[in-house]
């Protein structure tokens, strides 16, 4: 997209109303910059990259969804969202932000339709024994907590996720699930329990669908939330060593770092984690360490940053 020219001419004009003339005086004004010039196209602009960006994730999504989804009704329904994807691919995607939101939530709706289809066509308890296919009935109940988990439902997430490590105590991804619920939940003891049960347990039962160095780094977090940062450094150090990658355990280093007035530390790894993924938390973390150190400039830049971040 071409950059937009813009060109401002100001003229000012003051008038007394005290006085029975009316005195025309030359402009004295500071120029505007170029962002402050362009800052509405840019705005505009960068909603529509970010509509745009949303539009292909919500279209692989579908293709993802309807490559795995057998049942007619459920892909004629995906089929329709995705048709109605394509007939926008070409508007203004700046005005279409709530357009794009409605059609997640109609995506997430026939996930929950088609979850209820298979939980009470595929699987029946009383007529397959006492637990029937213990592989379906995992299956089915993991997909319904995940869909709790992610509706904010995490009492009934956590029970889901707990029925399947009934049936499997090993499965190390469903206990990794359970952490994260339960932290959400504000159980953090508890999830400290299934995070070190998957470390005793991956030598013989990996993860397959999530990463050992988040494991680490999630128990760091955990005892960051209790304020027990020298507790929690040798676990994100060892995130570290496993995974470099991830912005979200520098994050976690950095703010364990900052905690225990390590400024200059903290302001290395929120600047890695900020180079890997701009977030919100890091430059919060950065802004507040450059504010211990006494550099106000590059503080209240950060902060601000930190907001906007928020914000959005």
């Amino acid at each position: 997209m071409n950059k937009i020219a813009v060109i401002l001419l100001l003229v000012t004009v003051s008038t007394y109303s005290q006085n029975r003339y009316t005195t025309l005086s030359t402009s004295t004004y500071t120029p505007l910059s170029f962002d402050e010039i362009s800052y509405v196209a840019n705005q505009k602009r960068s909603q529509y990259n970010q509509n745009q960006n949303y539009l292909y994730s919500l279209k692989d999504w579908i293709r993802e969804l309807s490559s795995k989804i057998t049942v007619e009704e459920f892909r004629n329904r995906l089929q329709k969202e995705y048709n109605d994807l394509v007939k926008i691919e070409n508007a203004d995607l700046a005005r279409y932000s709530t357009y794009l939101r409605q059609t997640e939530d109609a995506v997430k709706s026939i996930i929950h339709d088609y979850n209820n289809y298979v939980s009470n066509n595929n699987y029946s308890i009383g007529s397959q024994g006492s637990y029937g296919s213990s592989a379906n009935y995992i299956q089915n109940l993991a997909a319904q907590g995940l869909e709790l988990f992610f509706t904010g439902n995490y009492a009934s997430a956590i029970s889901n996720f707990s029925k399947c490590l009934e049936v499997d105590n090993t499965n190390t991804d469903i206990l990794f699930a359970r952490g994260l619920a339960k932290s959400n939940y504000g159980d953090i003891e508890g999830a400290m329990s299934d995070y070190d049960k998957i470390i005793e347990l991956h030598s013989n039962y990996p993860m397959e669908f999530n990463k050992l160095a988040t494991v680490y780094n999630n128990k760091a977090y955990c005892l960051v939330t209790l304020k027990r940062y020298n507790e929690a450094l040798p676990f994100v150090e060892k995130a570290l060593e496993l995974d470099k990658t991830e912005w979200f355990i520098w994050d976690t280093r950095g703010e364990i770092y900052y905690n225990l007035g390590m400024y200059d530390k903290a302001i290395q790894d929120v600047t890695k984690a900020i180079s890997i993924y701009d977030n919100e938390n890091s430059r919060r973390i950065r802004g507040l360490s450059y504010s211990k150190l006494g550099d106000t400039k590059k503080s209240n830049k950060d902060l601000k940053k930190a907001e906007k971040l928020k914000n959005k």
